[in-house]
């Protein structure tokens, strides 16, 4: 699953990316705004080039990564995604057989993401990501301990965490949970909040059944955020 996912989200960055201009190129990416659209690609193959090479040392860290784009800064498009190809098989087998983490697969869907809302595309389809942001829901969702629990809809599944009265149904635990909020989101939408790629007010702006608080800042995995995204359109 994992390495079908990654050579899919391989395949649609470099349709979206073959042929731009210098303009977009240098386009600033909206949600990584210290980074160009020619900085997250060149990102993206320097990732499969490491990984397939095992130059893992540092990984996901802001200095291998800033080295993977200083070393490309002035390579073109097409030798960036020759590159990539190169390395793609490689770099979906090691994350498939679990010899690197499956991080590496959602940094390249988050950066799908990121790539097409920074060049007004649509939302990637439904199958290249959906089966991979299930887990990383499931796994937020499950983490959360404490007084306030959370329910989560979205994708015609429903996620509940662990100190939920629902979820706890039937089995001894401990203190009830006192506040519950209930937020039903679209998928793609919640993928992006818990990689933090949407704002508080973002969040805030989903359908909540009970207060978004503490959710707009715990949810996300790398920390809230405040400047606005932009939302695809999605089908």
């Amino acid at each position: 699953m994992f390495d079908e996912s990654y050579r899919s989200g391989h395949a649609r960055v470099a349709a979206l990316v073959a042929g731009l201009g210098e303009a977009e190129l240098a386009r600033v990416v909206p949600a990584c705004p210290e980074w160009t659209v020619h900085d997250v690609l060149a990102h993206l193959a320097g990732t499969a080039a490491d990984v397939a090479a095992r130059h893992t040392a540092g990984m996901p860290g802001p200095v291998w990564a800033a080295a993977q784009i200083q070393q490309r800064a002035g390579r073109t498009t097409d030798q960036l995604l020759a590159e990539w190809d190169e390395h793609a098989v490689a770099a979906a087998e090691a994350i498939e057989d679990r010899r690197v983490p499956v991080g590496v697969l959602h940094d390249l869907l988050v950066h799908e993401g990121d790539l097409v809302e920074a060049l007004g595309a649509a939302a990637p389809p439904w199958d290249g990501w959906a089966g991979a942001a299930r887990l990383v829901v499931r796994q937020v969702v499950r983490g959360i301990r404490g007084t306030h629990s959370l329910v989560v809809r979205s994708a015609g599944t429903e996620w509940r965490s662990p100190d939920d009265p629902g979820e706890r149904h039937g089995r001894s635990t401990g203190a009830a949970a006192t506040t519950r909020s209930t937020v039903t989101v679209d998928f793609y939408e919640l993928y992006r909040g818990l990689h933090s790629r949407r704002s508080r007010a973002q969040m805030r702006r989903w359908q909540w059944d009970g207060s978004p608080e503490p959710w707009v800042d715990a949810l996300p995995m790398f920390g809230p955020r405040d400047d606005e995204q932009p939302i695809p359109a999605t089908g």
